[in-house]
């Protein structure tokens, strides 16, 4: 795959880039010009005066205001701070519109957006700094006393949503309005996401900016459907690519608006989705579960597109909160490499208890142990290959996982991708067949279920910054 001129000036990202004979094939199924800026795309052709960010205490931004702020953030970085293209931004902050703002003003300017957590610690920070090494940090003004003990040389920090003349909300006011966006190649380096290092070192992934139109184009426009008067929430950080598709990119790209909860409780969450008649939630199957238990099946009616992530959905969890509200609930799996989700269903095409099929623009195929192609049904086998062998991971991103069908048996999902590029080497889980969600065997098209991944090397950064075991 051949690379386009970059616009960016600091080639670090381009620099570490994965070796080019393992790319992934990018699908002919989303076609984007060859120049594109991902926050000048989503924001571009939005009526101006419909609301674009919500936060909780009732303010809304509308799309104009969110250009507008967005071109002034950008002129910050670039004119004060003396920012160029390819430089590395730290974000660290709760869900909010200014966090949304100052992740589209980085890429306005034609730099990479690294989101953080706010609730990591200055050890993890300093570490995800290490990897990424950013010259410029814009951190909630609640949350900079972790990243100042981080002590990262060179970085300058700017506070958002404090008092006096350095915080960010006093520099953008003098600033003029307009900006041209930076002409950030399509496949420059918008983004880098950070595994959540459960087992170990995070992992960062590295993704294009045409990347954060094609998880739009595909799981949200072919499965989430959205319409311009949906209203998005839910509960994961944009920090994570389940949060910034489903609460920042899906919203945009379809003209909707989206409320950006900083916090809020099962019961909370469900409060503010009748309050606000929020449509489209995101969140994980334990919080619906805790939202029907807590009696707040009747806030949730209203829900046109309820969706799931991050954990298995049980059948016993999607009937319960079916027979209380009457909605259907979307359940997916993606993972921080592919950025969103790959597998879902909707609809009449939704089974409980099973994630569902291979999305629009993305192929995926059940293998053996061994890696070749498994039949609906072959007896199962065990699982101790741990290797990539027979698989072509010079056009797919490969993702290994154990699941139990009818018995313990070795799946590898393998996509053949509109998004991504990097890849992993993998192994599969060691849990066993009680410790892993399956896909029930089944005449004709493979489901896929839940399944979990363990990596053992390889991040789309060169090794030297990843050193120490795999994230994830």
């Amino acid at each position: 795959m051949r690379l386009t001129q970059s616009a960016h000036v600091d080639t670090f990202s381009r620099d570490r880039l994965p070796a080019e004979d393992h790319w992934p094939e990018f699908s002919e199924f989303v076609r984007y010009p060859g120049r594109l800026n991902a926050a000048a795309e989503l924001l571009a052709g939005q009526a101006g005066d419909r609301p674009c960010l919500l936060a909780a205490d009732g303010q809304t931004w509308t799309y104009t205001e969110a250009d507008e702020t967005t071109n002034q953030i950008a002129r910050v970085l670039t004119e004060d701070f003396g920012l160029v293209p390819g430089n590395r931004v730290l974000l660290r902050g709760p869900n909010n519109p200014w966090l949304a703002a100052c992740w589209l003003g980085v890429l306005k300017a034609g730099a990479v957006a690294v989101t953080t957590m706010s609730l990591l610690r200055a050890g993890e920070l300093a570490t995800i700094c290490e990897v990424s090494r950013p010259t410029v940090a814009l951190c909630d003004h609640r949350f900079t006393e972790d990243l100042v003990a981080a002590g990262v040389a060179g970085l300058q920090t700017v506070s958002y949503g404090g008092a006096g003349p350095e915080d960010l909300t006093a520099r953008v006011e003098p600033m003029p309005r307009n900006f041209s966006a930076v002409d950030t190649a399509a496949d420059d380096v918008a983004m880098i996401a950070f595994t959540s290092g459960t087992t170990g070192r995070p992992k960062a992934a590295m993704h294009f900016h045409r990347d954060l139109l094609a998880i739009a184009d595909t799981f949200s426009a072919h499965v989430l459907k959205p319409r311009a008067d949906d209203i998005f929430t839910g509960t994961p950080p944009l920090a994570f690519t389940y949060g910034l598709g489903g609460l920042l990119g899906f919203p945009l790209r379809a003209g909707a608006a989206t409320l950006l909860l900083e916090r809020a409780t099962p019961a909370e969450l469900a409060d503010a989705i009748a309050a606000r008649g929020v449509t489209v939630c995101s969140t994980a199957p334990t919080a619906f579960r805790a939202m029907i238990a807590a009696g707040k099946a009747e806030q949730l009616r209203g829900l046109r597109r309820p969706v799931s992530a991050g954990e298995h959905l049980s059948a016993s969890t999607w009937q319960a909160f079916y027979d209380a509200t009457g909605v259907k609930i979307i359940d997916g799996i993606g993972s921080t490499e592919m950025l969103h989700v790959f597998v879902s269903a909707a609809g009449d095409s939704i089974r409980p208890g099973s994630t569902g099929k291979a999305i629009p623009g993305y192929q995926a195929e059940v293998l053996a142990p061994d890696g070749t192609p498994a039949r609906p049904t072959e007896p199962s086998s065990s699982t101790t290959s741990t290797s990539t062998v027979g698989l072509p991971l010079e056009s797919r991103i490969c993702l290994a996982c154990t699941a139990s069908m009818d018995a313990n048996v070795g799946l590898l999902a393998c996509h053949r991708l509109p998004v991504i590029a990097s890849v992993c080497a993998i192994e599969p889980n060691r849990g066993g067949p009680g410790r892993a969600h399956g896909a029930r065997r089944r005449d004709g098209p493979a489901r896929l279920s839940r399944c979990i991944r363990r990596s053992r090397r390889g991040s789309p950064l060169a090794d030297d910054y990843n050193a120490g075991p795999a994230g994830r």
